[in-house]
């Protein structure tokens, strides 16, 4: 008896007593058979999926082996065909081995040539059902890892892109595959280091714990940290299986520790800088006012004393901006309507409003508010954004903020736009505008927008300038801030 399971056989032939001898023989062996004498009665079935092996007559009455064997390979394209004939015809069995025949066998038929035969058939179905349950826990495998995997060729095709890999670029697999990875998803400047590591990887040496940026659809860039091994034969051919694990939120833990203690070295600093000068602008600042005193009646020099006390002044602010925004942020979140916290930042610049014609505008078409915030520390940033709306806008000053749902490192987010009349922003200012000192007024210290962008992040939150207006269209500066609607 066999060793390997029953295998479904069909027999195709015109000789209903080598037909019946046939079954005699696999059906002893534990095999299910069934029959066809024309190539008409093999075609009329729908059994093709189940079968496992075909025994073909290479002469039928209304065909031959040649003809019937391509359409059979259609139909049952895991079963293995055997052409059986009384010829030994060497060009016969080379034209049927071309189209796919499995073995060539011939009468009268030895029954232990058959069984061989077979058995090696069976063996066949059993790798190929091996390697498609592989394949199957495989599939299942990577599309529940939270992990981006791809697997490339050696020329750095794209033949394997995994659902988390979608989520996490905003490609699908169907924009990529076939792509060049390192064009896609490789920023420049990292080309040159992670080519090398891939082909020392192909090369049998494995990359472990590799760090590189990905550049996202939207433009982002995520930080991974890979685990790369090569496979032999992926489909036919070699290939790099890369694991990827996505460490943006350590990155930038990292860095935000790192600007703290940058910032609290400069704190310190500055304390004690605010606090020597604050001592010396006050001696500096009663003996002005004691030389105003003494010149009462010459308008010159009191001029001359009141702008130096205003430069005292602005000096005094300045060294407590700075302080300000080198001291550590600590927020108290709360659930919050954000159009109340906008609102109330733009009545508290009633005064800086006077004298011109401005007027606040809300789109926020029926979008939930409600987000995860400091209202203290998201007010400042709106009276910040307002106040240089403000500055640079000509009257009538109108100020649009339009609000809408979108998706923050795949969690919900609100986006709110906060866009003016003005003249918009130059490319310095787009590249530079939340650069700390970084100023085009002749007074303050360049710290707002900088300040702004503190506090939005460590909302977990992104600020960014919007998009340049097309040209012929009405300018203006456009500001986007991006909350995730819980604080986790």
């Amino acid at each position: 008896m066999p060793t390997f399971p029953p295998l479904n056989v069909l027999i195709v032939d015109d000789d209903a007593d080598t037909r019946a001898n046939l079954c005699d023989i696999l059906e002893l062996d534990g095999h299910h058979v069934e029959t066809a004498g024309s190539v008409a009665e093999a075609l009329n079935r729908d059994t093709w999926p189940t079968l496992s092996a075909i025994l073909l007559d290479r002469k039928l009455p209304d065909g031959s082996a040649e003809g019937l064997l391509p359409r059979l390979k259609e139909l049952a394209p895991n079963a293995a065909v055997m052409i059986v004939t009384g010829y030994a015809d060497l060009q016969g069995a080379i034209a049927a081995l071309r189209l796919g025949s499995a073995d060539y066998i011939l009468k009268p038929i030895d029954p232990n040539a058959l069984r061989a035969s077979l058995l090696r058939v069976g063996e066949q179905q059993r790798l190929r059902l091996a390697k498609e349950r592989s394949e199957a826990a495989f599939g299942a495998l990577v599309e529940a890892a939270p992990c981006m995997i791809v697997i490339l060729r050696p020329d750095h095709r794209i033949v394997y892109f995994n659902h988390f890999a979608e989520e996490l670029t905003g490609h699908t697999a169907n924009d990529v595959l076939g792509k060049d990875y390192f064009t896609l998803f490789l920023p420049e400047e990292a080309r040159v280091a992670v080519t090398a590591r891939v082909a020392e990887a192909f090369a049998g040496r494995p990359i472990r714990g590799s760090e590189n940026p990905v550049l996202c659809k939207d433009g982002t860039r995520r930080w991974m940290i890979w685990n790369a091994q090569r496979l032999a034969d992926y489909e036919e051919a070699p290939g790099l299986l890369a694991v990827g694990q996505d460490i943006t939120g350590l990155k930038q833990a990292q860095e935000q520790a790192l600007q703290a203690e940058r910032l609290a070295a400069i704190g310190q600093m500055m304390t004690g800088l605010a606090h020597e000068s604050g001592n010396a602008l006050a001696r500096s600042q009663a003996c002005l006012e004691m030389l105003a005193l003494e010149v009462p009646d010459k308008p010159e020099v009191n001029e001359l004393i009141n702008r130096i006390q205003q430069a005292q002044r602005h000096l005094t602010q300045l060294y407590e901006e700075v302080r300000g925004y080198a001291a550590p942020l600590r927020l108290e979140r709360d659930p919050w309507d954000v159009s109340r916290i906008w609102r109330q930042a733009w009545e508290n610049l009633a005064l800086r409003r006077q004298g011109k014609e401005t007027s606040l505008q809300d789109h926020t078409a029926g979008v939930e508010l409600n987000c995860a915030v400091d209202p203290f520390r998201l007010e400042q940033v709106f009276r910040n954004l307002f106040e240089n709306s403000l500055a640079a806008c000509p009257s009538p000053v109108r100020i649009d903020v339009t609000c809408s749902e979108t998706r923050l490192q795949r969690r919900p987010a609100l986006r709110i736009a906060v866009r003016d009349n003005g003249p918009g922003l130059n490319a310095e200012q787009r590249r530079r505008i939340f650069e700390p000192f970084f100023t085009t007024k002749t007074k303050g210290t360049g710290l707002g927008m900088a300040i702004a962008r503190r506090i939005i992040e460590a909302h977990g939150g992104q600020i960014i300038v919007g998009p340049e207006t097309a040209p012929n269209t009405t300018p203006g500066a456009e500001i986007i801030l991006v909350l995730p609607r819980d604080s986790s």
